[in-house]
Formats: C-alpha cells, structure tokens, sequence
C-alpha cells in the first residue's frame, strides 16, 4: 500500500487574524520533509486557528500521513488526524484519499501477537481492528467507486478476516473439545467473550456512522435515506444484544444502564437523521458509541473475573495421583513435561490443520 501524501493545490484566503494561519500551512508544507515535528505543530495551529475547511483538510491529511513515519509512528494519532480530514473534506477525491490513508494507519496499528500466540481472544481483537481498516477502504472505494487500489484493499482485508476467523473457530473448537474432556464447562466464558467483542464491534460501526453525519453535515451529501437505514440496523443490533443480555443474565446493573443510554441515543440519532439534522445526529451517534464502548470494557472486565475465579476454583485442595500408561504414578514435574509436550503436540497440529499464520504486514 502507498501513502498518499496531498500537496496543497487550493485554498481560499483566511479570515485576517494575528496570526495567519495561511503562512503556517504553506510553512508546513515547505520544512515537513526536513522538520516533521514543527510541520506537524503548524499543522495543529492551522486546525485551531483557522476557520476555512479546505486548509484544515490538508492540514489534518498531512499531520496524520506525518504522524505515521518514523521509528516510532504515533498511529492512533495519525488516525485521529485522518478522520479530521475526512470530516473537513470538501470533496469526494479529498474524503477517499483521508478514509484511503485512514485504512493505512488503522492496519499497521493490527496488533497480530495474538495470532503468533494462537490466543482466540486476541486473534478477536485482531479481528476487530481489521474490521475497521475494512469500513475505511470500503469508505474510501465509496467516495471513489473508480479507485481500484481501494477497492483490492478491501478485498485484501476481508481475505485476512475470514482466515482469521477461521483460525479462531478451529482453536476454540479444540479447547472445547479438550474441556469437555476433562469435564469443564467453557461455554459462558465463551458466550461472554462473544458478547464483549459484539458490542467493541457495535461501538465501532457507531462511531464511524457519526463520523459519516460530521461529513454529511459539512457536505451536503444526499446520503440521508441510506444513513437512516444503516443507524436503524445498529439500533436493532443492540437491542438484541441488551435483551441477550438480560436473558443470560451476564450484565451488571452499569452496564444494561450503558446500553438503555446507547440504545435511547441511536433513537434520537435516528429521529435527527430523518429529519437531516446531521449535526445532532452526529452528536447522539457518538454519545451511543460512547455508551457501547463503556459496556464492552465492563464486559471483558467481568470476563477476566470469571476467569480468574475459574482458575482458583480448579485447583484441589489436595494434589490427587495421576498415573502414567504404564499404571505408575506421575511426579509434579513429570507431569508438567507430559503437560508441555501436549500442548506442543496440539499447537502442531493445529498449525498442520490450518496452514501457515497469516502473515500481516505493515505495509500492503
């Protein structure tokens, strides 16, 4: 994947101010390849200061490309930046090059430990986070249907999902198995996780549908019906998962108040919407995705209990006596070797049945 890198090419004159902000952008523009920290801080004066959408769209798209380069890429920030320039673009090359570098800085920042460690939850994660450089090439593609290096990269991603989920199932699967061997039951932990990564997911398709009503709100666009549709589908999404949750009875009191906030928010969102109010939609959108997310940690917070009380439960207060195949007993520390040689044993395995990891890199 290549970044884009946007060169300035128009800009209507500022507002006269104390400060111009038009001197800091042309600055920026003229020392960020030999001074990238003072190009990003004019590159902030000019968000702060300026009151034209143009100039603050390439002073966002060219601090969040800076953002990423370096030994030490700040990558969250780079995607802040880059949603800022989605919001103040003005035009729809502006929004696919803005949600195109967005894609860039969300998928180097995939943490793929999880996949190296064959850890379900982590590969979860990983999941999550490729989910959403997915939505940013895909917003991308939208605002230019003719760009084909989106649209292979939505393509690329949604390949890196699908073996990913793969990857996951045939791990979960063999540790039920292996459960359900020794007699254990793991499937609320399960179904808890499942639960912590459906809402991470709502929180995110919300915030970006939020972040589209910024965009529509400063453009124009005549989205409003395909919008509407997408916010109504999220309300009943979580509506599901607030009434799974109350039938399992997995959720605490602050957590079904974060979803009845989520859910009475995307309500007003959806009113807002239908009446093209973008602005207050946005503004609801992003207090539901706030809630959502608030729920999400609290569920894996109690996940992390559950298992930690699991963990302590399942240790006997008196060592009982295994014994080996030929009937003898089996030492502690024969029995950790026998322990780590299965666990070997089964990694391989799993390796055999699934292929190679799939290998994310930082670049495309």
């Amino acid at each position: 994947m290549k970044m884009l890198v946007v060169i300035l090419m128009f800009v209507s004159v500022l507002h006269a101010q104390e400060i111009d902000p038009m001197v800091h952008l042309q600055t920026a523009l003229h020392v960020q390849e030999d001074d990238t920290v003072y190009a990003m801080e004019l590159y902030s004066e000019v968000l702060d200061l300026s009151d034209d959408d143009s100039a603050r769209y390439v002073a966002a798209l060219n601090r969040g490309v800076l953002a990423m380069r370096g030994n030490e890429p700040d990558l969250s920030f780079a995607a802040e930046s880059l949603r800022l320039a989605g919001r103040f673009a003005t035009t729809q090359e502006q929004r696919r090059d803005a949600m195109f570098n967005l894609g860039h800085a969300l998928n180097r920042g995939v943490d793929a430990s999880g996949q190296l460690m064959m850890d379900p939850e982590q590969i979860g994660k990983m999941i999550s986070q490729l989910k959403a450089v997915e939505r940013a090439f895909l917003n991308a593609s939208r605002a230019d249907p003719e760009h084909q290096e989106s649209k292979r990269n939505v393509e690329r991603t949604r390949k890196q999902i699908q073996q990913l989920e793969d990857l996951k199932e045939q791990i979960e699967q063999q540790q039920q198995e292996q459960q359900q061997q020794q007699g254990e039951n793991g499937e609320q932990g399960g179904e808890s996780q499942s639960m912590s990564d459906q809402l991470q997911d709502l929180a995110d398709q919300q915030r970006e549908q939020g972040q589209e009503s910024e965009s529509a709100s400063q453009s124009q666009q005549p989205n409003q019906q395909e919008r509407a549709e997408q916010q109504e589908k999220l309300s009943d999404q979580t509506q599901q998962a607030n009434q799974q949750l109350e039938e399992q009875q997995q959720g605490d009191e602050q957590t079904e108040q974060d979803l009845q906030d989520a859910i009475e928010a995307q309500q007003q969102a959806q009113e807002a919407i239908e009446r093209g109010d973008n602005e207050t939609a946005a503004e609801k959108q992003q207090e539901a995705a706030d809630a959502l997310e608030r729920a999400a940690q609290r569920m894996r917070e109690s996940e992390q209990e559950q298992e930690s009380e699991q963990q302590q439960g399942e240790q006997p207060g008196q060592p009982s006596e295994q014994v080996g195949e030929d009937g003898e007993p089996i030492d502690e520390l024969a029995q950790q070797l026998l322990d780590k040689e299965r666990d070997e044993r089964e990694r391989r395995q799993v390796y055999r049945a699934t292929g190679r990891p799939v290998q994310v890199k930082e670049d495309w």
